[in-house]
């Protein structure tokens, strides 16, 4: 009888203990797959605008039109096209390059005497090419 006893209880220990051992592995920490956000593929120019008081040149605020992938502007005649700041508004948590050059509206100066490219670079890593042609009349 005490070795039945002594059995059963072992028994119920080797178990209770197994048990133990088995939900002790169940992961705590979710999947990293799972959890990780998506991260945002949105590289658009929203707005393109040049304004008098970032450029003593200009003698008023001109707007752009936008189509498709193409960002064009008349400015007056004898406009110095060679040192222009734009302000531009993007897609969130995108940047925007020039030649390689990151861009801060407002304050990154570009020659506009020709087509210049603005490249957005969504968060995601894929990118999106504008042609920006500014002319003079």
């Amino acid at each position: 009888m005490y070795k039945i006893k002594s059995k059963l209880i072992i028994n119920s220990l080797l178990i209770a203990t197994l048990s133990c051992l088995v939900s002790g592995c169940k992961k705590d920490h979710p999947n990293e797959q799972q959890t990780e956000q998506t991260k945002s593929s949105q590289k658009d120019i929203l707005t393109f605008e040049f304004f008098k008081a970032d450029n003593s040149n200009l003698i008023a605020d001109y707007n752009t039109l936008q189509t498709d992938n193409t960002i064009t502007a008349t400015l007056p005649s004898g406009t110095n096209l060679n040192a222009l700041k734009a302000a531009f508004t993007v897609s969130k948590k995108a940047v925007v390059m020039v030649s390689g050059q990151l861009q801060t509206s407002q304050v990154s100066v570009n020659d506009f005497t020709k087509p210049v490219i603005y490249t957005v670079k969504a968060e995601d890593g894929s990118t999106k090419s504008y042609t920006v042609t500014i002319t003079t009349k």
